[in-house]
């Protein structure tokens, strides 16, 4: 009973040994390297994608403002205006549809080539005079700027005499240096504010040769975003399966344009997670979204959905595992067949074949997939990654601040210019009060001023004065100062009760200073104001086209306190998108940080070497004995701060440190595999291998008289038949083989500005030719080509030892051919005698690398042949010496010449020229000349193809000796 159970369990754990090496482990790792493959593949996919879509969404951003999409469209139209042949009738069409597009929020001046308004085109036009003097200093600006953009436009000459009518046209408050924003570099161009009325607040002009032009803009226009509609709407027409749009403040979740139904809640979605969890990428089973935060009140983002079969992987990976794993039962199966029934028609080698095919493919596969060099690129891959997202979470961040500023200056702009539009020239109620201390409170300023240009007192402040280092009177006395400024060309007429208060304004203001101040009117932005460095705010109340300016409003902001409120306040978003990294902020004025205090004593080297460069940087830190990856950047719009963020380097190391796990498993359970089939091939296999190790033996035992049994008629018989041969031969052919393997040095050669490609096709085992090339100094190479008479081993032997004569001659004796090639002579001449004589052509070439000089000496050689591939000629070097070992009183000469640029030398023996065809027609000197330039190529190795086939393809079609080729090209 013991016994069955015994003989029932060893079947049992046979039958499991194969069924597990030949089913279940070739499943797994076909089934895991399948996983990893299209996983890889999906993955990479994402990655272009999201490349693809960052970059565009980063284009979309750009113009994302109205402010900037206008200074391009209008820019994009005075250029194509100036290419046609009527830019009038082109710019009259782009007016027109801009101003259906756009009723009452845009207006045009358009002036010809001689500086005259087209009054047909233009809406102002009753200002003639005006509007041609204007014309002549914007062109002087344009003209300055042109030659030195950092001018300064007040002491432009023009504007200098012009100023009181250029601020009776763009309003009292203008500022010269405005003229310089649409002439502006990269992103900081646009139209500059005034004080024009009618809602036209912002002007963009432009100067140029054939015609040129001067556009107003509304407040509300530039509030808008058609710009971005109609850039969304055009990038929409790719045919790249990217959809395009964006999300205003009215409602985050929604597209602000047409979207397909079917993909509106994932997109809801998306927006939902950006705008709570702060996550710019979204991904599910149906679409990947990146979004963006361009200005604080739009979202841009991009919708791509999985339509493409390469982003279901593990649909792909279950497909092909059944189709492989079907093919492979179908192989076991017909193995098994053919084994087991039909043993006597199966073949060693067929068995062989298929059995390490089994053994070996799988891994072969895995191994092939996951490599060093995948793992090198997948932790390359993952730290750009990181770094990548790493420094797009900061960025983001640091660009909300600036959008935070921008979105209050157009909403400030709104809300207080329907409050003025309400008080007109009126008296300012205390209802209208009311509502500017809300816009006070909804904005979060520090302080806020209403100044009356009649009273010696703030109308209203508001604010915590113990904190304000200048004293409220001082902000009312300099509020007058702007409102007299404003109000009358001649700031010398002051009011006599108020004269020693703020005349000192007054001076100020003749010195620019108010001029600095007022230049941002209407826009929130950085000014000093009696020292104090804040933000600020500020319009004026009344009619401007009448110079009757009767209210000053400020708001102010501690710009200091501005920016950590909203770092304090914004801190921790950045950790949403990436919960396992650290953030540090820093201040580079003063000691205030945020984010995790473990970073404060280890980064100071990293904010000091990112201050001095000015710019974002990253690389690799180590915190007690951590290391980490990080980046860091300096702040453009958080100027005075900069901002590091820091991955543990350990996240990285586990995900590969996984894949390690997988190769050294596959590794070991491959090893296992190919141990047992090594073992069945031995248990079949043993007496023929045998059989062949004995031989083995013998070979290393130097008995050549051993002879293998020759038994079965199969491929091991034949093995062992060959085996015998070899054994018979191997003494005289492993001398040869050692002398000709020390002949021929290679096939390719590079010196200098030369390429050089040399061979020899022998027609047996053993070949009579010889050919060299071997560097003598830094300054010289040598080339030898050579042919001993007769063939085999004894020819072998005479070539190893001209060789040896080569290689041991001096640097002296290498570098003159003619000494060189009588030694040579002389060791032929010392091994003759009355059985044997030997003889050899000899060509040997000394080429100086830098400038192509050759010294040369032809011993009975074929000549040498020159191609010029510019002139298309070859010709022949005519000179030959006696042939080496002919006599002992051998004598040849050293020959000079030059290879130049764009020449070949070509060295050749005699079985080209001696080929014969089916006519038994040589191809002979003539023809082989005649075809070297009409074959020339710059790559010697396809110059050698050519001449090869065109000889023995074309020609010969046979060859009846060895055949060696040298191609030297400069």
């Amino acid at each position: 009973m013991k016994e069955k159970i015994k003989i029932y369990f060893q079947k049992f754990l046979s039958y499991f040994v194969v069924i597990f090496c030949f089913l279940f482990f070739p499943a797994f790792l076909l089934f895991s390297t399948l996983n990893i493959l299209f996983e890889s593949n999906a993955e990479n996919l994402k990655q272009t994608k999201l490349t693809e879509m960052g970059n565009i969404l980063e284009y979309m951003n750009k113009y994302s403002s109205n402010k900037r999409y206008f200074h391009f469209l209008l820019s994009k139209i005075a250029d194509y205006a100036q290419k046609t042949d009527n830019p009038k009738l082109y710019l009259e069409n782009n007016i027109r549809n801009l101003k259906t597009r756009y009723p009452e929020k845009i207006q045009f001046i358009v002036w010809d080539n001689n500086g005259k308004v087209i009054k047909d085109i233009s809406d102002r036009a009753k200002y003639n005079y005006v509007s041609n003097k204007i014309f002549v200093s914007l062109n002087e600006v344009v003209n300055v700027f042109k030659d030195d953009s950092s001018s300064i436009i007040s002491n432009i000459e023009s504007i200098k005499k012009n100023l009181k009518m250029f601020r009776s046209f763009f309003g009292k408050i203008f500022i010269p240096q405005n003229l310089n924003i649409p002439l502006a570099k990269d992103f900081s161009a646009g139209p500059f504010r005034t004080e024009l009325g009618h809602g036209l607040t912002y002007v963009w002009y432009t100067i140029n040769e054939k015609i040129s032009f001067l556009c107003f803009i509304s407040d509300e226009l530039l509030l808008e975003t058609t710009g971005l509609e109609k850039i969304t709407n055009e990038l929409n027409t790719n045919k790249n399966g990217l959809i395009f749009g964006y999300a205003v403040s009215s409602d985050y979740e929604k597209s602000a344009l047409a979207f397909p139904l079917k993909y509106e809640a994932d997109l809801a979605l998306a927006l939902s997670t950006f705008e709570n969890a702060g996550d710019n990428i979204f991904e599910n089973e149906r679409a990947i979204v990146r979004m963006s935060m361009p200005q604080s009140s739009v979202r841009t983002f991009c919708f791509l959905p999985k339509t493409d079969e390469r982003w279901d992987y593990k649909y792909n990976r279950n497909l092909w595992f059944g189709i492989l794993f079907s093919i492979l039962l179908f192989i076991y199966c017909l193995c098994g067949f053919l084994f087991v029934y039909k043993r006597h028609f199966f073949s060693i080698r067929w068995k062989l074949t298929i059995l390490f095919l089994i053994a070996n493919l799988s891994p072969i596969i895995i191994l092939g997939l996951i490599g060093s060099d995948y793992l090198e690129s997948q932790r390359l891959n993952l730290k750009n990654e990181i770094v990548s997202d790493l420094d797009k979470s900061l960025m983001e961040f640091e660009a909300r601040y600036r959008s935070l500023i921008d979105d209050y200056s157009l909403r400030l702009n709104v809300s207080v210019g329907e409050i003025a539009k309400d008080i007109g020239e009126g008296v300012i109620q205390e209802k209208d009060i009311t509502r500017l201390e809300s816009i006070y409170d909804e904005f979060d300023a520090s302080e806020m001023y209403i100044i009356a240009s009649i009273s010696d007192r703030a109308i209203s402040f508001k604010g915590d004065r113990s904190k304000t280092k200048a004293p409220p009177e001082y902000m009312v006395y300099f509020g007058r100062a702007v409102l007299r400024f404003a109000n009358s060309s001649d700031l010398a007429q002051s009011p006599n009760e108020d004269s020693n208060k703020y005349s000192g304004m007054v001076k100020k203001a003749d010195s620019n200073y108010i001029d600095s101040f007022i230049k941002n009117f209407g826009i929130v932005s950085d000014f000093s104001v009696g020292g104090i460095g804040r933000i600020y705010y500020s319009y004026c109340f009344g009619n401007k086209n009448i110079y009757n300016n009767n209210y000053l409003y400020f708001l102010f902001w501690d710009k200091k306190a501005l920016q950590e409120s909203f770092i304090r306040d914004n801190y921790k978003t950045l950790y949403k998108s990436f919960p396992e990294a650290d953030f540090y902020i820093k201040s580079n004025s003063s000691n205030n940080t945020y984010g995790s205090e473990k970073l404060g004593n280890f980064v100071s080297s990293v904010l000091e070497k990112n201050l001095e460069l000015n710019e974002k940087n990253n690389g690799y830190l180590k915190i007690k004995d951590k290391n980490y990856i990080y980046t860091c950047l300096n702040g453009t719009n958080l100027k005075e701060w900069t901002l590091l963020a820091v991955y543990p380097e350990d996240k990285i190391n586990k995900a590969i440190s996984l894949i390690i796990v997988k190769i050294v498993v596959g590794i070991f359970l491959s090893i296992l595999l190919t141990i047992i089939i090594i073992h069945i091939l031995a248990l079949q296999f043993l007496k023929p291998i045998s059989n062949l190790r004995e031989a083995t033996l013998a070979i290393d035992e130097r008995k050549f008289s051993h002879r293998i049994p020759i038994g079965d008629k199969d491929e091991f018989g034949h093995l062992n038949q060959v085996f015998n041969r070899v054994i018979e031969g191997l003494e005289d052919f492993e001398v040869a083989r050692i002398v000709q393997e020390s002949l021929f040095p290679g096939n390719e050669f590079v010196f200098g500005d030369f390429k050089m490609y040399e061979k020899s096709i022998v027609m047996a085992t053993l070949g009579g030719d010889y050919y060299d090339c071997f560097k003598i100094n830094d300054e010289y190479q040598g080339i030898i080509i050579g042919k001993v008479s007769g063939r085999g081993i004894p020819g072998g032997l005479m070539m190893a030892m001209a060789k040896s004569v080569v290689l041991t001659a001096s640097e002296e004796l290498k570098l003159n051919p003619s000494a060189l090639s009588k030694r040579l002579n002389k060791m032929f001449n010392s091994i003759k005698n009355d059985g044997s004589k030997y003889m050899m052509t000899f060509e040997y070439f000394v080429i100086h690398i830098s400038d192509g000089h050759l010294k040369y000496t032809n011993a009975g050689h074929c000549l040498p042949v020159i191609v010029d591939s510019k002139t298309k000629t070859a010709k022949f070097i005519e000179y030959s010496a006696p042939k080496i070992g002919l006599s002992i009183d051998f004598n040849c000469e050293n020959k000079e010449f030059n290879i130049n640029e764009g020449e070949s030398l070509i060295l050749y023996t005699d079985a080209i020229v001696k080929a014969n065809n089916n006519e038994g027609k040589q191809f002979g000197y003539e023809r082989f000349l005649s075809c070297l330039p009409e074959y020339y190529d710059l790559d010697p190795k396809v110059y050698y193809t050519n001449i090869i086939d065109s000889v023995y393809k074309k020609w010969a079609f046979k060859q009846e000796d060895d055949i060696t080729l040298i191609i030297v090209n400069r």
